[in-house]
């Protein structure tokens, strides 16, 4: 048990330092670990540019990406629990979605693989495997978050690797009202 709560209140403090950047505060007591009996899927529509194509962008993943244009699609309430985030592991190829209440206070956080990201890899003239990400500029992305009326909005971030730790680069704010 003391095994957990040393974990949770290390996850505690890095959320801290990291939200800290982009305006959200997250309290002594650190996310809500209550468990809801039902859970809202968002389906979203994520989109780059203006083209009604999906068109791949070459990813240099530290660089500034545009602001997607976002547009919710489908708002279902489910029955059920959604999985606990054991550990804060961010990644360029990830984005974290943070749901917060109307005083910018972190209610509750995740992390799931960037749906923008398409690997490409094809082999060299020596045969060794070459690896190249883009980006698409359109795509559809499902996101599951606790049913709290207190949550606000979702805050979608690129993390973005600064040499020593991540930064979150917003890329887009939903209401969930």
């Amino acid at each position: 048990m003391a095994q957990n709560q040393k974990r949770e209140t290390v996850q505690r403090e890095q959320l801290k330092r990291l939200m800290a950047k982009v305006a959200v505060d997250v309290d002594e007591t650190g996310v809500r670990a209550d468990q809801r009996s039902t859970y809202r899927e968002l389906k979203i529509r994520w989109s780059d540019s203006t083209k009604s194509s999906t068109e791949l962008k070459p990813a240099n993943l530290g660089s500034q990406t545009p602001a997607p244009t976002v547009a919710i699609v489908e708002d279902n309430k489910r029955s059920g629990t959604l999985p606990r985030q054991r550990s804060l592991e961010l990644s360029p190829t990830q984005i974290f979605i943070a749901a917060v209440d109307a005083s910018n206070k972190l209610l509750w956080w995740s992390t799931m693989p960037d749906p923008r990201v398409v690997r490409y890899e094809a082999p060299t003239a020596t045969g060794e495997i070459r690896r190249q990400d883009f980006y698409a500029s359109n795509v559809t992305l499902l996101v599951a978050f606790p049913d709290d009326p207190e949550i606000a909005t979702l805050r979608i971030y690129h993390p973005v690797w600064n040499g020593t730790e991540f930064n979150l680069q917003p890329l887009s704010i939903l209401p969930t009202r």
